[in-house]
């Protein structure tokens, strides 16, 4: 992983400072761009509102996961 890398960046229109690392990290940003629209559905099925918020990839210097990366990940460990 890199120490930069390509994220899904959610942004709530009405407040522009609230933002969110919806999916990644991505290596590339053909790589993100090909994972945009399922990211964005599933960020919709969180949650409905979703579905106005502003999309853009974003190169930044973060390793963590994206919010749907993050929950996949706990919802695959066994209770």
């Amino acid at each position: 992983m890199n120490l930069e890398n390509f994220y899904i960046v959610a942004t709530d229109p009405d407040e522009p400072t609230l933002q969110v690392n919806i999916s990644g990290p991505y290596l590339t940003q053909q790589a993100a761009q090909a994972d945009m629209a399922a990211a964005i559905d599933e960020a919709a099925e969180l949650d409905p509102s979703a579905r106005a918020y502003d999309y853009c990839i974003c190169k930044l210097a973060c390793q963590k996961p994206g919010v749907i990366q993050h929950m996949a990940c706990h919802a695959a460990r066994p209770s």
